[in-house]
């Protein structure tokens, strides 16, 4: 690894630290929760939140939308700064996308920063000044927040939080805050500082971080503003001045702590300080509630819809400024792969879904105001109310476990969301007038919609990480309400499952909660058997006669003779005018060498065989493609890895003269003394033949103390052996040795061996012999070349500018002859100076390659029970 990424890479305690910091406060804030969950009174809150009049609500969901906004004119005044020479309204749309998802997705600012460098990348903006625009924007944010926290230091209106240790702590890191704004006017004008700035650009004048200190307080005091507007609609008349120090302290806690849009943090710290100066706990709660629809999920569904589909139209735009970018010290240090922003609105949406559950089971879970379920009751029967809230719970868990579908971008998860979505909505409003839920529901729904192209999956992994990690959220939050229900029964001392009425609220949970248990077992059974993978067909005989004619016609690759051993599945292209062999092995689905077809036709078929797998949630990779072909596969967006060389012989340069070919010639010449013979044979063969040459295969897999193989290897099968020539050695009248010849299909095609078998007591250069007699009849036959096989690992990593991958390989190259002889093939290939041509992997980028190795080695045993508990082989 040279020292520019070993720079870019992050210290491995600052990503512990990006983990433990987010879940110390997050224990803290539970502690806080538990030690006041008694005095909770969400009824109280949730009936504050249904008295709030319609109007004044949307007149601040409205403002909060333009508060959010303004944040976007710090990036115009930096682009003009750095002479983007992009529209001002560009720039505000992308500040808002980027704004509204690092708001409630914010990971270090890694995210909004991320779709900044990647937004103006795509519109053309060089890279340094992307860079520069996000470093300062990142550095300027906290300006208004220091000037904030400075006047309540100034004022003494520091909010009283329990516990004379809290309040110093508080005091302590109020302070450090409030030193941000000087520190940052002075380091930002020495360049040393500001390394990551253009050369040729000059450091900030002062006139310009007075415009950036007055625009990021002018931020702040608008999200205050929010905030007050919104404690005002719930009856909590706090003087601002008051506001703005509570504001302030838990806005510093919630961006130390890491957390994504300071979720918990900033909530409990603000309540609690609330509390302290004498508010109602019911009403903090109830228009801190608002303030998070207002100032968080309203501008993140209007962030989505204005950028919906943005990042994916300019995906391949946005490939290739990625690999730029990645080089950038900034971009290193936010550590966030260019690959998961252009899935980031699936994302989202996926955790939508999921929260959509989550409100169904909270909604459920709390009890519901009686005046609202006695409106209804004039309207629809009780069985109509209590079918409603059972019904909901039913789908709640159902979304929950549809967020991994929606992540997976399965269609089937996308057809079943969309109903239960709008079915529930419904719901929220027969079972109590939910408006909001309603409200959400539907918004979850729309979103979705906007995306219904994204989502052309058919099947998924069930046993994945991905997979699992959503389960156990489901199983959470399913927890989590079952103890919550159970608590409900035991302490309602009038508690009867069988009454029904307005006020019946733990009866009704009880019977909710077989809702839940149905929901989840049906869910369960259901994805097992809807988004299972199909089960992949291997070839019949006239699939592989078809595939026979297109090798013969355009040439099949050095591998296309072991599609008929028929332990590979055959992939055509969407017009059948190209084909390639793969085989499966857990998630992976590995090609074996490049399509045969048309050159125009082959690259299509990569594409296809990529969707294929991509519809399956599986992973497409290309084993041992040659150099040739590089270009097509980096085109297409895989990495590549050396496998090692293949050695290539042209047969007009074959002859037994010449110290080159002193090897086989002495072969040749001891053949005769040894009374050995040779021939080719054409099939069909007789059951006599197969049965002696299946005792010489026994013998050499005894001898070896080895057992049959296969994808990439032949492996001794009558049927398989029966699809081409035979080449034999006798000795007398009896078969001591055998290889199958592989034809060189097509124009320019290669003619090689692969299965190669003798007997224990063969005379030393049985081998060299057929080999040397197959070389001769196939420069007769007319073939151009002749192949040796592969020279594993060879010329892998041999220079200091290799990927680490490739230079652990050549240290197993190096190392490793205890187990495989790597450089003893590699010495007996090169006596006959073949013309060595590099053998890749080519997989989609970010995976790991040691991992994928093993499993390609797990194929070619036939398997992982094979590959684990099975006997070595040597070569």
């Amino acid at each position: 690894m040279d020292s520019r990424s070993e720079q870019a890479t992050p210290p491995a305690w600052r990503g512990l630290l990006r983990w433990c910091i987010p879940l110390g406060f997050l224990a803290l804030v539970g502690w806080l929760v538990v030690r006041e969950i008694d005095s909770l009174d969400l009824p109280a809150m949730q009936r504050t939140l249904l008295q709030m009049p319609l109007l004044p609500t949307l007149g601040i969901a409205a403002f909060a939308l333009v508060a959010v906004a303004f944040t976007g004119s710090i990036d115009v005044i930096l682009a003009r700064w750095l002479h983007f020479g992009v529209q001002a309204r560009a720039v505000f749309r992308l500040a808002f996308i980027s704004n509204t998802l690092s708001n409630t997705l914010n990971l270090s600012g890694a995210i909004g920063s991320a779709v900044r460098l990647l937004g103006f990348a795509s519109m053309g903006v060089e890279t340094g000044r992307s860079a520069a625009l996000v470093g300062m924007q990142v550095l300027s944010l906290p300006l208004g927040l220091s000037l904030l926290v400075g006047s309540t230091l100034a004022l003494g209106r520091t909010p009283m939080l329990a516990g004379s240790g809290a309040r110093w702590l508080v005091a302590i890191v109020l302070a450090l805050a409030a030193l941000y704004l000087p520190l940052f006017l002075v380091l930002t004008g020495r360049r040393g500082l500001m390394r990551w700035l253009p050369e040729q650009h000059a450091l900030p004048r002062w006139s310009l971080k007075f415009q950036l200190s007055v625009l990021s307080l002018l931020d702040w005091l608008l999200a205050a503003a929010v905030l007050y507007a919104c404690l005002e609609l719930a009856a909590v008349h706090i003087r601002p001045i008051d506001l703005i120090g509570c504001f302030a302290v838990a806005s510093v806690l919630g961006l130390l702590s890491l957390v994504p849009g300071g979720i918990g943090v900033f909530d409990s710290i603000l309540v609690l300080a609330l509390v302290a100066l004498g508010y109602d706990q019911a009403a903090s709660l109830a228009g801190l509630f608002l303030f998070r629809i207002c100032y968080y999920v309203l501008p993140l569904f209007a962030g989505l819809m204005l950028g919906s589909g943005m990042l994916a139209r300019r995906l391949p735009i946005l490939g290739r400024a990625g690999e730029r970018l990645r080089t950038h010290p900034l971009f290193g240090m936010l550590g966030l792969p260019a690959s998961l922003l252009a899935d980031v609105g699936i994302r989202l949406l996926a955790v939508l879904t999921f929260a959509a559950g989550i409100l169904l089971l909270g909604s459920a879970a709390i009890p519901a105001v009686r005046e609202h379920v006695e409106a209804v009751r004039d309207v629809l029967p009780m069985a109509a109310i209590e079918g409603s809230y059972w019904l909901s719970i039913l789908m709640g868990v159902f979304l929950l476990g549809l967020g991994r579908g929606i992540d997976g971008r399965l269609r089937l998860a996308y057809r079943l969301a969309m109903p239960l979505l709008l079915i529930s909505a419904v719901l929220a409003l027969t079972k109590g007038l939910h408006y909001a839920e309603a409200l959400f529901l539907l918004g979850v729904a729309s979103l979705l919609r906007l995306r219904k192209r994204e989502f052309s999956h058919a099947a998924m992994s069930l046993s994945s990480a991905v997979t699992l990690g959503w389960y156990a959220g489901l199983l959470v939050v399913v927890l989590v309400f079952f103890g919550i229900g159970i608590g409900s029964v035991f302490g309602d001392e009038s508690f009867d499952l069988f009454y029904f009425g307005a006020d019946g609220h733990s009866s009704r949970l009880a019977r909710g909660l077989l809702a839940a248990l149905i929901g989840l077992v049906s869910y369960l059974i259901w994805q097992v058997f809807a988004v299972r993978r199909p089960p992949l067909k291997l070839p019949d005989r006239s699939e592989l006669e078809r595939a026979r004619t297109l090798y013969r016609e355009f040439g099949g690759g050095e591998f296309a003779h072991l599609t008929f051993m028929r332990d590979k599945h055959l992939f055509w292209s969407a017009d059948g005018h190209a084909v390639m062999a793969y085989g499966s092995v857990r998630d992976r689905l590995v090609a074996l060498g490049s399509p045969c077809g048309p050159e125009a036709e082959r690259r299509r078929a990569i594409l296809d065989f990529r969707r294929f797998a991509d519809a399956q949630d599986r992973v497409p990779v290309f084993y041992e493609v040659f150099e040739r072909d590089l270009s097509l596969y980096h085109d297409l967006g895989f990495d590549l890895f050396k496998l090692g060389e293949l050695a290539i012989i042209p047969l007009a340069e074959f002859s037994l003269v010449g110290k080159r070919w002193e090897d086989l010639r002495q072969a040749v010449n001891r053949s005769i003394k040894e009374q050995l013979s040779f021939e080719l044979l054409d099939p069909p063969f007789d059951t006599a033949l197969m049965s002696e040459l299946e005792q010489v295969s026994d013998q050499w897999l005894a001898d070896k103390a080895a057992r049959e193989k296969g994808f990439s290897l032949g492996r001794f099968d009558r049927d398989y052996l029966a699809w081409g020539q035979l080449a034999i050695v006798r000795r007398g009248d009896d078969i001591i040795a055998f290889a199958n010849v592989l034809p060189a299909y097509g124009p320019g095609g290669v003619l090689s061996v692969d299965l190669m078998r003798q007997v224990p007591d063969a005379p030393r250069g049985t081998m060299d012999f057929l080999f040397a007699r197959i070389m001769q009849w196939g420069k007769e036959q007319g073939n151009a070349y002749f192949s040796f096989g592969m020279a594993p690992l060879s010329r892998v990593g041999d220079n200091p500018y290799a990927r680490i991958n490739e230079r652990l390989a050549a240290l197993a190259f190096q190392y490793g002859g205890r187990f495989y002889n790597y450089q003893g093939l590699r010495r007996y290939k090169d006596k006959f100076a073949p013309q060595w041509v590099g053998s890749y992997l080519a997989y989609p980028r970010g995976l790991w390659v040691p991992g994928l190795l093993i499993d390609i080695a797990a194929l070619v045993e036939g398997g992982y029970r094979r590959f684990l508990f099975g006997g070595r082989h040597d070569s």
